[in-house]
């Protein structure tokens, strides 16, 4: 079973590092970079977004159903992987 890493790399100014499909990291190969380097604070964003869109659903709605539940359960998992 193959596993997925997360790596974040920051270069000093002026090294621009060069990519492709062929990219190997130690004995891996390369199946995305994010450009930008925003990816971490965009998901941070995103897991705030969803936590209280599902205490919005749950005051509304008490009754939890499968997709809050799913929801609870992929944020939980999400917040598990974090440094």
């Amino acid at each position: 079973m193959s596993q997925t890493h997360t790596i974040v790399v920051r270069f000093p100014a002026g090294i621009v590092p060069r990519y492709s499909a062929e990219t190997e990291f130690q004995g891996g190969q390369v199946v995305a970079v994010d450009f930008d380097g925003n990816r971490l604070h965009a998901c941070q964003e995103l897991e705030e977004a969803l936590d209280e869109c599902l205490d919005l659903i749950e005051t509304i709605s008490p009754i939890e159903g499968d997709i809050t539940r799913k929801a609870r359960a992929v944020l939980a998992k999400a917040r598990e992987v974090k440094p």
